[in-house]
């Protein structure tokens, strides 16, 4: 069963650039699972089915490069 989970994005300096990123879940013991973008061009949408692992009290966070 898939919980509803807070989702917190934002956008945070790196380099001179603002960079983007969504978290999925809430702080615990787990280490978080950090996802990767594959470059530019394709979109970040194809990450949102991974929010499910939040599900096991793990942290889902996104990154997207400049």
């Amino acid at each position: 069963m898939i919980q509803n989970h807070r989702i917190t994005e934002g956008y945070m300096p790196f380099m001179g650039h603002q960079t983007y990123y969504r978290i999925v879940g809430e702080p615990s013991e787990k280490t978080p699972l950090l996802l990767l973008h594959g470059g530019p061009g394709s979109t970040h949408n194809y990450f949102e089915v991974l929010d499910c692992i939040a599900d096991t009290s793990r942290q889902v966070i996104s990154h997207w490069a400049v």
